[in-house]
């Protein structure tokens, strides 16, 4: 399919891509492609993956029913040290994060409708050590810097068309102190209030599966994706489908909640194979991938949107850009308005055909410092592709990079091995992960 971009919107996207997008005159950061590591499961691999700066030790979750644990210390050759092979019947491994300094990561196991289950396995040879059951259908899980704790996301979605799957949770894990016996796995289940009236979230919506109404009581809330500050005191959490964002104190398991509101801006609406941000385009944001900065001052969320309307109708949704707030407040800096699809269509990687769902589909995303730069590093899962996105100032997201990816990122993650930044990219789609530098 023919895909245009339109008018003097090209010299924009080009300029900007190129680094002249504001009056600094060092080149801006680029991606650059190094090296792919393909599982040889197709589909059925590659969906996300967590890795420890220190040593480059990685774990990828397959949706086949595996982990494959990673070597990316030399990022031109990644190699895969070994398979794990997850209990199907306790559901597909959903999520994965290799513990900062002790000898175990964490996978979580998890199906629509059904408790789920978080297992612990050794590092240095793939063995279980313990598992725990954790709330419906766990959906991603994060360990915290210090190593102390870990919080799981239950989603909860839907089973089928008119089938609720249940209340959304969330579960508080103690992970304090490695030992050579296997983790406890202590497990405080947090339960999450009503969001219904509260400014911010959304409303007029039905989720995609169950197409039922999301009213943002407890039954209807989906908590998705899991990020820590760097002081490992607060765990930030989306929640997709109500549009908002849950911030959880580890110590007290204290909520505070942010409605992340609407998006105003720009968009290709049409399915044409023409790339023509022409129309405007009102849109809750509906968050998926979410990062801190290490000064605590700013969360990022990725907008991807995951919903209907309220005539249970497909059509346009989530705010198609990352979006700033300020950490404390949930208060809005910044978005990147129509900056994705423009460099997607610039690189001749825009998606025509999901012009009328959610474009280029920003999912996940990772956050980093690096000489001076504060960067995002986001998957456009329908455009096959990695953005590169600037938020050193908050208010004035500008989107710097982009390339080409395996077929449906899904989870991103930055690292560094020999001073080098290295973005991962796990490809849903083609059961890949693509390596790709960020080149000065």
């Amino acid at each position: 399919m023919a895909r245009t971009f339109y008018g003097g919107l090209a010299i924009f996207a080009s300029l900007l891509l190129a680094g002249f997008a504001t009056a600094d005159p060092r080149p801006s950061p680029t991606l650059a492609l190094r090296a792919t590591y393909d599982t040889g499961l197709g589909a059925n691999g590659s969906e996300i993956i967590s890795i420890r700066d220190t040593d480059g030790i990685a774990a990828l979750t397959n949706v086949a029913g595996s982990v494959d644990v990673l070597d990316l210390s030399d990022p031109l050759h990644p190699q895969r040290l070994y398979r794990i092979a997850t209990d199907l019947s306790r559901g597909t491994p959903n999520s994965a994060a290799v513990h900062p300094h002790c000898d175990y990561l964490l996978v979580v196991l998890g199906a629509p409708g059904r408790q789920g289950t978080v297992a612990a396995y050794r590092l240095s040879d793939g063995a279980l050590l313990a598992s725990v059951p954790v709330g419906i259908q766990p959906d991603s899980i994060a360990i915290s810097p210090n190593g102390r704790h870990a919080l799981v996301a239950n989603e909860a979605e839907a089973t089928g068309l008119n089938q609720n799957g249940g209340p959304g949770s969330l579960s508080l894990l103690d992970l304090r102190g490695c030992g050579a016996r296997p983790p406890d796995l202590s497990v405080t289940t947090i339960d999450l209030p009503s969001l219904a009236g509260l400014p911010g979230f959304s409303a007029g919506r039905t989720d995609d599966i169950g197409q039922l109404a999301i009213d943002n009581t407890p039954a209807t809330i989906e908590p998705e994706s899991v990020a820590f500050s760097h002081n490992s005191r607060f765990a930030y959490v989306t929640l997709q489908e109500n549009n908002g964002v849950a911030r959880v104190d580890v110590q007290t398991a204290e909520l505070t909640l942010f409605g992340v509101g609407q998006t105003t801006h720009a968009a290709d609406l049409t399915v044409d194979g023409v790339y023509a941000p022409v129309q405007v385009l009102t849109a809750f944001r509906e968050p998926d991938g979410i990062a801190l900065d290490v000064t605590g001052r700013i969360f990022v969320t990725a907008d991807e949107g995951d919903t209907r309307n309220d005539a249970r109708a497909s059509g346009p949704r989530g705010g198609r850009t990352v979006s700033v707030f300020d950490a404390q407040s949930g208060a809005l800096w910044g978005d990147t308005g129509s900056q994705l699809d423009d460099a997607a269509a610039a690189a001749g990687l825009y998606p025509d055909g999901r012009s009328n769902r959610g474009a280029s589909e920003p999912e996940v995303l990772d956050l980093t410092h690096d000489r001076g730069l504060t960067l995002v590093a986001v998957g456009l899962e329908r455009a096959n592709a990695v953005a590169l996105v600037d938020v050193s100032e908050p208010s004035a997201p500008a989107v710097i990079s982009v390339a080409a990816a395996g077929i449906g990122p899904e989870g991103i993650k930055f690292f560094r091995a020999r001073s080098r930044l290295f973005v991962a990219s796990a490809n849903e789609v083609s059961g890949t992960v693509s390596i790709l530098e960020v080149v000065r």
